[in-house]
């Protein structure tokens, strides 16, 4: 056997896995790939960061503490999970990539969102959602949807985002405003592949956002990218809005899935092993015995929900802030007794009002009808209330405990004044509720209010600075003084005035001579100095065209001089 030479030994052997590689370059290919990956890294964080100041998408998502109940809406979620997964055996199931699920308030539909989203989050399946609300500026904007939703899918799936920064570089002056509804179906056809598994977007409570002639504009869109896309899906709850029932009356009924909540079969055992877990709650903090209420009495709270599971919820509040369960109970059943559903509901309502406010009724009034004009835009805390309203804040603050089964303070919203659920504003402004509120003349005493808080507050450098042609950026401690010197009335004041002012007939003297001593001598100017402290100089030319436009229409020539004290060319 002839002997191995020697040399053979030296060769090396190259592959992408590094063996025999000499060190030195194995630790110049493994630094370059380190390198490269930092590159990506850091690519993907800077498209990020444009696309978030570009999109302006709105922080809004889905909370666990919000679900359904464990063990209830089961055989629903079930459903909805094997249609977005495509299962066979779902022939009936799987048509169209829109689900739409609608019923009246209080039937659960927005705690089924949160519970969809939470299970399509576990299956990697949710791209998505968006959770309107009628008393959050922000969320009651169709506007802020579409970008909110191209940023989380931006965020999730890298091909699309490279297509939707290079378009925004491309078109420096597109704004999330100036979008073109159509351009999110552009984006999707542009993708040069598709997401490998199905992406889902939830809309919920579209019923509270924009208004009858955004809300179809919107969904057009959506469904259209939905139809375009069989990797994408829509998922909407609202209420049966005459224009949103009228859109989707113009679909095939084998492009979207319609679902009425009121006919869902398990609903009602639902209800009952909701309302069994609420009561025992109730029992263990007052130390009843259980079953508590007797099944006799459950049933009769049962058949009054109706399916509403918000009839429970404000039951069981009740029951925890009253003195005592057990009348609160017999008072309850009493006064509802021949009504079922949101007549029921609406009875307690009146019950909890009844029992809680006792005096100081016309204060009351005053107070309700501040909360609800002001909820559009923005919560209100206590003492801000107080003083729009003419209210003592001690008073307003006992309202809101003695109604916490009705109203809460947001924590997230600097302790703002909401209600608990879209159907107390609507009890509010019913004729059900004795302390009915009047929107429009709610906006004009309101109005007013915020004019009376401008001329008793503003004044020439309010925030004391040391030289007032300095500019913004250039006073390190503005936020601290913006605080410290201009009052949060004054703040809503300044932002809203004009958004309140309405001139019906019963208000035209009133609105005249609160705008005369606006407009009479420097107030106007000292609110322009309070919008720029704030940053919200551009709303102030929008405040005066919707003003001047109101006046044109409602008051005599001789009566807009007089107020404005102003050259007629002007007006």
């Amino acid at each position: 056997m002839r002997p191995v030479r020697s040399h053979f030994f030296n060769l090396s052997i190259v592959n992408p896995q590094g063996f025999g590689v000499e060190p030195a370059e194995k630790e110049r290919m493994e630094s370059e790939r380190e390198r490269t990956e930092q590159d990506r890294v850091e690519q993907e964080r800077v498209e990020q960061d444009f696309l978030l100041r570009r999109l302006k998408p709105v922080e809004t998502g889905y909370h666990r503490i919000l679900r359904c109940m464990d063990g209830t809406r089961q055989s629903l979620l079930n459903q909805v999970m094997d249609w977005v997964a495509n299962k066979s055996g779902q022939e009936n199931l799987l048509r169209g990539n829109v689900y739409w699920f609608y019923g009246p308030p209080g039937i659960g539909k927005t705690s089924l969102a949160h519970s969809i989203c939470a299970s399509l989050h576990e299956r990697k399946h949710l791209a998505g959602a968006f959770f309107c609300r009628r008393d959050n500026p922000n969320l009651s904007e169709p506007i802020n949807i579409l970008p909110t939703f191209i940023h989380r899918l931006a965020v999730l799936f890298p091909p699309f985002r490279i297509i939707v920064a290079k378009h925004f570089r491309d078109h420096s002056n597109l704004t999330p405003e100036s979008m073109e509804g159509s351009l999110f179906l552009d984006f999707i056809r542009s993708l040069p592949r598709h997401p490998n598994h199905t992406l889902v977007f939830v809309i919920d409570a579209f019923d509270e956002c924009g208004d009858a002639r955004s809300r179809p504009r919107l969904l057009k869109v959506l469904t259209d990218a939905a139809a375009q896309a069989p990797w994408l899906r829509i998922i909407v709850t609202s209420r049966t809005e005459d224009d949103i029932q009228r859109f989707f009356g113009t679909l095939t009924r084998s492009s979207y899935l319609p679902y009425d909540l009121a006919t869902d079969q398990d609903a009602n055992a639902d209800l009952r092993t909701f309302a069994r877990s609420q009561f025992d709650l109730v029992a263990s903090l007052w130390h009843l015995d259980t079953p508590w209420p007797k099944e006799s009495d459950f049933d009769k709270i049962v058949s009054r929900a109706d399916g509403l599971f918000t009839f429970i919820k404000i039951l069981v509040l009740t029951f925890e802030r009253c003195e005592d369960p057990e009348e609160s109970l017999k008072a309850s059943l009493r006064d509802s007794a021949g009504s079922t559903g949101l007549e029921s509901l609406y009875t307690i309502y009146s019950s909890i009002l009844n029992a809680q406010i006792l005096h100081e009724k016309a204060e009351f009034q005053r107070m309700i009808d501040v909360l609800l004009a002001t909820s559009p835009y923005r919560a209100l805390c206590d003492e801000t209330i107080a003083e729009l309203a003419g209210v003592k804040p001690n008073l307003v603050k006992k309202w809101v405990d003695a109604l916490s089964s009705l109203l809460y303070r947001d924590e997230a919203a600097n302790r703002g004044i909401r209600v608990r659920h879209l159907s107390v504003y609507d009890f509010f402004v019913s004729d059900r509720c004795n302390y009915q509120v009047n929107l429009r003349d709610a906006d004009v005493q309101l109005g007013i209010a915020c004019l009376k808080v401008m001329t008793t507050q503003l004044r020439f450098n309010i925030c004391n600075l040391e030289d007032s042609r300095l500019a913004n950026a250039d006073i390190k401690d503005l936020p601290s003084r913006v605080k410290r010197h201009i009052s949060d009335p004054l703040q809503y004041s300044c932002l809203h005035w004009s958004n309140h002012l309405r001139f019906p007939p019963a208000n035209r003297d009133q609105c005249v001579l609160a705008l005369g001593r606006f407009f009479k001598g420097l107030y106007p100017l000292f609110w322009v100095e309070v919008l720029s402290i704030m940053g919200m100089v551009p709303i102030g030319a929008p405040s005066l065209q919707r003003l001047l436009s109101w006046v044109r229409v409602s008051i005599s020539p001789a009566c807009c001089q007089f107020a404005f004290k102003a050259d007629p060319k002007w007006l």
